[in-house]
This record gives C-alpha cells, sequence and structure tokens, in this order.
C-alpha cells in the first residue's frame, strides 16, 4: 500500500530507543505525567511519532512551534508559554513543542535578562505538568542542560539505514531498489 504524507510508518524511524515498546509501555502507566525530548535531523519522523503516541494514548495531541510562542515584548514568551501548558491541561491534550531549541536555549548563552526568564519559564512549567508533553528540536546541543535533565526519555531520531530505504521506496513509490540503488543513497529521512 502506497504511504499518505502524514502515515506514521514506524518500521522507517531510526531511533535509538524502541518507540513501538515505548509506547505500549506509556499505554500500560496508570498516571501518564512523563515527558520526551526527540531531537535529529528534520524531516526524520519526530513529530509524526508523537501524534502517533497521542492517538495511542487516545489524547488530543496540541502541536506548538516555537512561532506560536515567542514574543515582541518582555514577558510575551513566558505568557505564551503558560497559555499552552494550561490549554493542554484544561483539554487534556498531549502537548508538544517544535522547534524547542528556541524556547530552551543554554542559559549560558544568554545576552538579555528575558532569555534566561523565557527558559526559566519553561522549566517551572516542565516540572508541574500533569500530562504528557514533549519537545522535538534539531539542535539538541542548543538545549539548556537544565532542560535534558528533567524530561523523562531522550532519544535520538536519526537518517534511515540502508534497509529501511527500500521499505521507504515500496511504501511510498511501491519501487524496490537494487542494491547498486541502496548503495549511492543516504541521508535519507521518511521526510525527503
Amino acid at each position: 500500500p502506497k504511504a499518505e504524507k502524514d502515515d506514521y510508518l514506524p518500521e522507517l524511524i531510526n531511533a535509538d530507543l524502541d518507540l513501538e515498546h515505548l509506547t505500549k509501555q506509556m499505554q500500560k502507566l496508570p498516571e501518564r505525567r512523563f515527558s520526551l525530548c526527540l531531537y535529529g535531523p528534520p524531516g526524520t519522523g519526530k513529530t509524526a511519532y508523537l501524534r502517533h503516541l497521542a492517538k495511542e494514548l487516545e489524547m488530543e495531541v496540541l502541536v506548538k512551534r516555537a512561532s506560536d510562542l515567542l514574543g515582541a515584548f518582555v514577558g510575551e514568551t513566558e505568557q505564551q508559554i503558560a497559555k499552552a501548558f494550561r490549554e493542554a491541561e484544561n483539554n487534556g491534550a498531549f502537548l508538544v513543542f517544535d522547534e524547542a531549541d528556541s524556547l530552551l536555549s543554554d542559559r549560558r548563552d544568554a545576552r538579555q535578562s528575558w532569555q534566561v526568564s523565557q527558559v526559566n519559564e519553561m522549566l517551572t512549567w516542565m516540572e508541574s505538568h500533569p500530562l504528557p508533553f514533549a519537545c522535538t528540536t534539531n539542535l539538541r546541543e542548543r538545549l539548556d542542560p537544565a532542560s535534558l535533565r528533567r524530561f523523562t526519555f531522550k532519544c535520538c531520531v536519526d537518517y534511515m539505514e540502508s534497509f529501511q530505504l527500500d521499505k521507504a521506496f515500496r511504501s511510498f513509490f511501491n519501487l524496490p531498489l537494487s542494491p547498486e540503488q541502496l548503495g549511492r543513497l543516504s541521508l535519507l529521512t521518511p521526510g525527503d
């Protein structure tokens, strides 16, 4: 069967954690208070997996991009962060922050006090939020170290392996790849 753009295809996800096993374990939890940080190149399936996880947990997903939250005035971003966490809690939604490096930048590199207070606001909410939430980033190295310690799970989602490339071409194009073709392909993601 040909895959649709929004389909989650677990066999195409190259993660350093067994995400399907994690999903099954999360479904068994009586209290679903956990957090994830998924990092890796763009298009690797980070957000697609989180939408899949939310669906399996029978929760609505609430995705907030950095551009939805970053404000032009001092204090505005902190207000938007608080609003996102409250909205997720009020609706019982699985909250996902996309481009989290913009919200959780390493405070040691901060040039302005608002940059520090923005990260502090995120950290405070991360500690007290009673529902699952996740952050995705292409730039893990830019995240504040204190934020990384607060995630229950951290997972690298990387480019597809060669065996996954063949599966991807069969799923998306109904075409097999020869060993020669596989040898010439690298650094591809399901999003590609």
